[in-house]
């Protein structure tokens, strides 16, 4: 989703909004041109509230900044009540427990602009000139606000008094601007206590796609989070009799131990916790699905068969591993992940928190859930037991990659485009008739990361000799080695692929590319093209495409940022050509045409020397830029389909 694209969806919303709060007496007061800007940022903030909090009884403490925040101009000492450039600040307090207990209290900023900024950065001055406000609320100078907002104020200091925790939030309809990093480190070095979040455009799309297309709930910036790795966890356990045994113990190679627990144990958790429980599993739990259905089925109307029919879950905790006395009901962990069983611990929380009094009592008298509770051993360790566990399920290689952060930073990255980058199967929610047609009219494409992974490997990495052969050998072995690590197989491609160096452009180029390899080629999808040699044409593109361009305009252009140009230009015409001049190379280098060169055309898909030889030909081959202007092309395609699909293994 393009960054122009989520803004006009936002300010759609904050048109409804306006609308839809039209009575409210600070809306009414607003007029002219600063005004209709003035009710943007208003509405913003109600948009941010909704959407996190899920809450709208804060409205009536919500303040334009002039009013909150009296600003002097430092030469005529007069205040200052105008906002430049059609740009509109609003203010709010708000305090909220959290589940421990705790009250914080939230000082949001929201700051609406207008469309043309979207794109750019938040000026420095803008994020300097909120620090100064924020400053002036802590030290109490504020005045001349609503009765209501002065009970909130003086809630906030009494809050300051007694040594409470603090959060401020800067909302802005723009990307973040790393300049004013040294101005909030200074601002947060000078108050214990204090947090501080920008929340950008970026940030808002991210959180708007995974809510809307994945059904995840984003972090809510309006909540203490807890990491449940990174802190103590209390747990209930079951003790059914003494005589029968509490619990098992396994302590080689690796502390373990198997209890039984209560449906209120699991609401608790995730009532506290939420889908951050499941950080390590390969999937989250789906928010609806026929499986998850079933499980609260048997949890209301057959408690007492549930421990029957559910394998139960198994979940790590850390460092040190609990000792448990024989007596002993409830016990603290040192962190706690799920990594198998998160739709049982769904349904349960599901079906426990629309269950009336007297069925809770019951599910808490009947059900009983399995839980295998192992002692984390290492990320290695960890993995494993993740991937076996859940390998009863249709699980790829790929998902257990999902949430490592390279590929949490390539989606979000592809977030800007109109590809979006799935690392876990299934996560889009495209079984959802309405999202998926919503998808389709927004021109958003879902691409598995392996489709891009395949293309940048062979293109940008220059070794699609690796790209076939991991599709000769997945048939048998069922190992996608692109996901896997070296360490785990010699063969692993992961870390080759996968590493600080790899930027989102460069794939999305090689993505370009493959696209229009398989359109002009007429492959039906981009399976059928792992037995062909599209990926070796595909790497050898580069290195024709770069001489024409070196010589056609000049050595310093970036070539993929160029080719990008051209794809997202609807331009393809001199890419398509000089794909039909490669095939000709191809033909003559190997005799791709000849009945007689099977083997050299075996050798050229699964030898990298081979390949390698072929690419130092066209490397030393002295291009004629004619060569490839002047190639015929039908309807926008090379003349070479039927000569292509006939050479397949």
């Amino acid at each position: 989703m393009l960054t122009n694209d989520f803004y006009e969806l936002i300010d759609h919303e904050l048109l409804g909004i306006i609308e839809k709060y039209k009575d409210d007496a600070f809306l009414k007061k607003q007029k002219g041109e600063q005004g209709e800007n003035n009710k943007k940022s208003y509405a913003f903030l109600i948009w941010f509230l909704e959407f996190y909090a899920r809450r709208t009884e804060y409205l009536p403490y919500i303040t334009d900044s002039n009013s909150l925040v009296n600003r002097q101009s430092e030469k005529t000492n007069s205040n200052i009540t105008t906002i430049k450039d059609g740009d509109a600040s609003c203010d709010l307090i708000i305090d909220s427990v959290d589940n421990f207990g705790n009250k914080v209290f939230y000082i949001i900023q929201s700051k609406w602009n207008n469309a043309n900024k979207c794109q750019g950065e938040i000026e420095r001055g803008e994020i300097v000139k909120a620090l100064n406000d924020f400053e002036t609320i802590l030290r109490g100078d504020v005045h001349n606000v609503n009765s209501k907002l002065t009970k909130k104020l003086d809630e906030l200091y009494d809050h300051l008094k007694n040594n409470g925790d603090v959060k401020f939030v800067f909302l802005c309809l723009c990307k973040k601007n790393s300049k004013a990093d040294d101005n909030i480190t200074s601002f947060l070095r000078g108050h214990e206590r204090t947090k501080l979040e920008i929340i950008d455009i970026d940030r808002l799309k991210i959180d708007y796609i995974d809510r809307k297309y994945k059904k995840i709930e984003p972090i809510n910036p309006l909540e203490n989070y807890y990491d449940p790795q990174e802190i103590k966890v209390p747990i209930q356990i079951e003790r059914l009799s003494a005589k029968n045994g509490n619990y098992i113990k396994i302590e080689k190679p690796f502390d373990a131990y198997v209890f039984l627990i209560r449906p209120k144990t699991l609401f608790n958790l995730f009532d506290k916790y939420g889908f951050y429980l499941f950080y390590k599993n390969v999937r989250n739990p789906l928010l609806q699905s026929q499986f998850n259905e079933d499980i609260e089925r048997t949890a209301t109307e057959n408690p007492e068969f549930f421990w029957y029919y559910n394998n139960g879950i198994t979940a790590i905790t850390y460092s040190p591993f609990p000792r448990i006395r024989s007596q002993a009901e409830s016990i603290e962990l040192n962190g706690l992940q799920i990594i198998n069983g998160s739709q049982t611990v769904y349904s349960i929380y599901r079906s426990y928190k629309n269950a009336s009094p007297a069925k809770k009592a019951q599910m808490d008298e009947e059900i009983l859930i399995t839980l295998r509770l192992l002692k984390s051993g290492g990320k290695d360790f960890d993995l494993n037991v993740t991937r076996f566990t859940n390998s009863q399920n249709p699980v790829q290689d790929r998902d257990f990659c999902a949430n490592d952060a390279i590929q949490e930073r390539l989606q979000n990255s592809f977030y800007n485009t109109k590809f979006w980058y799935e690392k876990r199967r299934g996560e889009f929610r495209q079984d959802d008739p309405v999202l998926k047609d919503e998808l389709i009219n927004k021109n958003i494409v879902i691409v598995p990361n392996f489709v891009f992974a395949n293309a940048y490997l062979a293109y940008y990495l220059q070794d699609p000799v690796s790209v076939f052969n991991n599709s000769q050998q997945m048939p048998q072995t069922e190992k996608d080695l692109i996901f896997i690590s070296h360490k785990e197989n010699k063969d692993g491609l992961y870390e080759k692929i996968f590493n600080d160096d790899i930027d989102y452009r460069n794939m999305l180029c090689a993505f370009y590319l493959f696209s229009v390899l398989v359109k002009i080629t007429e492959l039906r999808d981009f399976n059928e093209s792992l037995n062909t040699p599209l990926y070796h044409l595909l790497a050898l593109f580069k290195v024709a495409f770069t001489k024409y361009i070196h010589k056609k305009i000049n050595s310093k252009i970036d070539v993929n940022l160029h080719i990008i140009k051209l794809y997202e230009n609807r331009d393809v015409t001199l890419i398509t050509k000089t794909f039909r001049f490669l095939l000709i190379f191809i033909q003559k280098e190997i005799g791709l045409l000849n009945k007689n060169t099977t083997e050299k055309h075996l050798k050229f898909l699964n030898t990298l020397s081979y390949y390698e030889k072929v690419r130092e030909d066209l490397e030393d081959l002295d291009l004629d830029i004619l060569e490839i202007e002047n190639l015929e092309i039908q309807d926008g395609k090379p003349v070479f389909q039927d000569e292509f699909q006939n050479k397949t293994v």
